[in-house]
């Protein structure tokens, strides 16, 4: 073993062939002068060449192996490493190209050549990709335009159908009630006949309980089983811009109206619409929903959840605006549908007597107004509650008190009282009779008094009448044809800039004004 380990003597020729043949066949592979048992057996290509070229090196390195310093296991590691790091770094990345002097010029042009067909194997996965990105647009901008050509042709249909609504009732009258016309209107002439629009229909056990008009055209009613419409579309709900011009070929159809909530047990108390969402109150809850359609809901408040503690039922439940006025037995809530805030006030029902006969008639988010009709063979009597303060006023002198069919609070200190055909406006500060409005020829069911200075009333007759409040003057004298008023319902009617809304037996509709300069 040891003569293996020393270089061969200096022999003849045939001892020195003999001896090279040996290294050769050797099993562990060619042998050197120094041999290295430690070594892996499999060398690269570029380790045996530096070998054969070098090989006082490895004498170099033998003769440190005999003298017992290091091992040859370490320094093969070494040098594996150093190869390795010298083809490319363990954690994947090309090698560093090589140089002339190392590799010769044949490796860089492979090199080279191998970097071209990488920057286009990259080139057509990009493509590949911006193809595939084309695509999916296309595709959703076809099915957007699908979904846009479902939505005009149900518009279409809807229009369709109003229309053809509007044409079976525009029928002319019989040739007594022209007569009736003419002698009643004959110094006043006929009242104006606006464009209209009939917008939403009801049932026959289900009518209409609350009418709210918003931005943007935009209008909203609400049933007594809780059914809740909403007029919002891309038209802005406006007759006048809605309506196509006549000789315009495939023009635009008004929007339709969505229905977005069914039946429930829970009747709609309220509306209330801003540049964005829709508001419902009901009973006991409030819904909002997106304008915009599909009409996404946005949440939903429960008025007994509001306090952990509380466990009363919901007597009473009304609405001015975005503030709801939320009555329990022994404490009362204001809730702001839009902003989520809640106040709580010191006011309690159960102080006035039985909710039977004590009930809440009008609330403008500061006074609630009260009728209180227990006392037997006397006039009911009328309290105003200023909820901030708690303090409850008797209104004793409230002209034809006994004949009252319908109370609203206007401005700061005012109350508008109905009476058959006419309409009192009352300071109850002053405690005296600021004007008695009269111009109607049958009973007032509808008033609207959440202008500062104008008014509007609605009889059964389907006649509109605008007043102003401060002079008691009529401005203006509106009939909507169709609209019939012989179930007794509490009709409703709301008024926003030029556009007027009113609940009838049939449904709601909707009239457009031209804007006047003494009118809102």
């Amino acid at each position: 073993e040891s003569s293996l380990c020393r270089p061969p003597p200096r022999t003849s020729n045939a001892a020195t062939a003999l001896l090279e043949r040996m290294y050769t066949c050797s099993p562990l592979g060619t042998l050197s002068y120094a041999c290295d048992y430690g070594r892996s057996i499999m060398d690269s290509p570029r380790q045996r060449d530096t070998r054969s070229a070098n090989p006082g090196k490895d004498k170099q390195v033998s003769g440190t192996n005999s003298n017992g310093s290091g091992s040859s296991r370490e320094r093969d590691r070494e040098k594996a490493r150093g190869v390795q790091a010298k083809d490319g770094d363990e954690q994947g990345r090309p090698p560093r190209p090589h140089s002339k002097r190392e590799d010769g010029e044949g490796t860089q042009g492979v090199e080279l050549e191998i970097d071209a067909e990488t920057l286009k194997e990259q080139g057509r996965r990009r493509d590949e990709q911006a193809k595939r990105e084309r695509q999916m647009a296309e595709a959703e901008s076809s099915r957007r335009k699908a979904e846009d050509q479902v939505e005009l042709d149900e518009d279409r249909r809807a229009w369709a159908e109003e229309q053809a609504w509007l044409k079976s009732i525009d029928q002319p009258p019989a040739w007594h009630r022209r007569l009736w016309r003419t002698l009643v209107w004959g110094r006043e002439g006929e009242p104006e006949a606006p464009p209209r629009r009939f917008l939403f229909a009801c049932d026959l056990g289900d009518p209409i309980s609350c009418v709210q008009l918003g931005p943007g055209g935009a209008c909203m009613a609400g049933s007594v089983q809780g059914r809740i419409w909403l007029l919002a579309g891309k038209g802005g709900g406006a007759v006048a811009s809605a309506v196509p011009e006549p000789g315009v070929k495939n023009a635009p159809p008004p929007p339709r109206a969505d229905l977005l909530a069914g039946w429930s047990d829970e009747g709609a108390r309220g509306l209330y619409l801003d540049d964005e969402c829709g508001y419902a109150t009901f009973t006991e809850s409030c819904r909002g929903w997106k304008r915009a359609r599909p009409h996404a809901q946005t949440g939903n408040v429960r008025f007994r959840d509001l306090e952990r503690k509380n466990t009363q039922v919901v007597k009473h439940v009304l609405q001015r605006g975005s503030w709801v006025c939320v009555l329990f037995p022994l404490s009362t809530t204001l809730v702001n549908v839009a902003r989520r805030e809640l106040i709580q006030r010191q006011f309690k029902l159960f102080d006035f007597g039985s909710s039977t006969d004590v009930a809440p008639c009008d609330f403008d988010g500061e006074h609630l107004l009260l009728v209180d009709r227990s006392r037997v063979g006397s006039s009911p009597a009328f309290y105003l509650v200023y909820l901030e303060a708690n303090e409850q006023v008797e209104l004793d002198d409230m002209p034809d008190a006994p004949w009252i069919s319908l109370v609203k609070l206007w401005g700061p200190d005012c109350i508008l009282g109905a009476v058959g055909r006419m309409l009192h406006i009352y300071d109850f500060k002053k405690k005296q009779l600021r004007h008695s409005l009269r111009g109607h020829h049958a009973e007032i069911l509808a008033v609207d008094a959440r202008h500062h200075d104008t008014i509007a009333s609605l009889s059964s007759d389907g006649v509109i009448k605008l007043w102003s409040g401060t002079t008691g003057a009529c401005l203006r004298t509106l009939c909507v044809p169709g609209a019939n008023f012989f179930l007794s319902y509490p009709y409703c009617l709301c008024m926003q800039e030029n556009r007027i809304a009113i609940s009838c037996d049939e449904g709601v509709y909707m009239v457009e004004l031209e804007l006047l300069t003494d009118v809102v």
